[in-house]
């Protein structure tokens, strides 16, 4: 085969390459899937839900889990709750989007996380009627 010939077919393959290479998407980022008390020491800013009165009034009281995702940036990306009472559940959406995050890095890079944070509400009945109380989950209980 003559050097022309050579050098016309690897010229070839590599426009070949430049074209698929052009083509291809991106690769989608890694997520990484991190524990409640990794994702809650990335925490940069929270506001903690109030008690609502009526469920206070009420005397509910309960859990609120969601199943959360922060992209690259730290920015809550999604949040699906489980299961829980309509009024606590309002609350405790309406406070998680307020939640920014330090980036998650994996060997240098920002990536996506994905965890479970949630809200424990607890009444306290005092003298003078109740006493509402929320605070972050530290550890999120196994779902059966």
């Amino acid at each position: 085969m003559s050097r022309t010939k050579i050098l016309a077919v690897s010229l070839a393959c590599c426009a070949a390459l430049l074209a698929l290479a052009q083509t291809t998407p991106p690769a989608r980022p890694p997520r990484v899937r991190v524990s409640t008390g990794v994702m809650l020491g990335l925490v940069e800013h929270k506001t903690m839900p109030p008690y609502p009165e009526e469920a206070m009034a009420k005397g509910i009281q309960g859990d609120v889990i969601f199943k959360v995702e922060v992209d690259e940036t730290g920015k809550l990306a999604s949040a699906v709750p489980g299961e829980a009472d309509p009024l606590l559940l309002a609350a405790a959406k309406d406070s998680l989007q307020t939640f920014r995050f330090r980036p998650y890095l994996l060997n240098g890079t920002a990536v996506r996380m994905e965890s479970q944070l949630g809200f424990h509400f607890s009444v306290e009945k005092t003298a003078d009627g109740a006493s509402g109380h929320v605070e972050c989950m530290t550890s999120i209980p196994k779902q059966q």
